[in-house]
């Protein structure tokens, strides 16, 4: 058993350090207290869950067959839709990102978690779950194609992840 600092906190990726909590999934937890300052009202969590992470949320599990995924959403409008570490994972990002925005009400917030370029360990060559790479200021000029007024962007964070909201007007 490796009780050194790298076993017990980090792992080696290519000559690269990273923290073990990348390896654990989960994601979501590390940007919910600023998705819950806009993420507010009736919304969909778009992601790999059974259960959201927000109040007002219906989970929609893309990683089961069921009535509603990625693709296929309830007839109606939201205040926001959520979606951390999925995009990445489906074939037509393009197409989900347009349905779900036909799925929000005026000044619907669309709120993205996505795995940030920079880390090696994620990009689709080395993990053959992840179909994309995507790269902020390029999913900023997505959102605002797709009719988004308002547009918020980071870089990346310690969950080597970034962050990118539009608001519809």
């Amino acid at each position: 058993m490796d009780t050194s600092p790298i076993g017990k906190h980090l792992f080696s990726y290519k000559g690269k350090l990273y923290p073990n909590h990348i390896k654990q999934g989960n994601a979501c937890k590390f940007i919910e207290p600023f998705a819950l300052q806009l993420c507010k009202g009736e919304g969909l969590d778009i992601g790999g869950y059974a259960e959201s992470i927000l109040p007002g949320a219906t989970a929609i599990n893309v990683r089961l067959r069921e009535e509603w995924d990625a693709y296929t959403l309830p007839d109606k409008k939201y205040d926001y839709i959520f979606s951390s570490h999925t995009l990445e994972h489906l074939p037509d990002y393009i197409k989900a990102l347009q349905y779900w925005t036909e799925h929000l009400g005026s000044q619907g917030v669309l709120f993205l978690y996505l795995p940030h370029p920079d880390m090696e360990y994620w990009l689709p060559q080395n993990d053959r779950k992840h179909l994309h790479v995507f790269y902020p200021q390029a999913m900023e000029k997505v959102l605002r194609d797709l009719g988004f007024e308002y547009v918020l962007w980071s870089e990346c964070d310690f969950y080597w992840s970034f962050v990118v909201v539009g608001i519809l007007h």
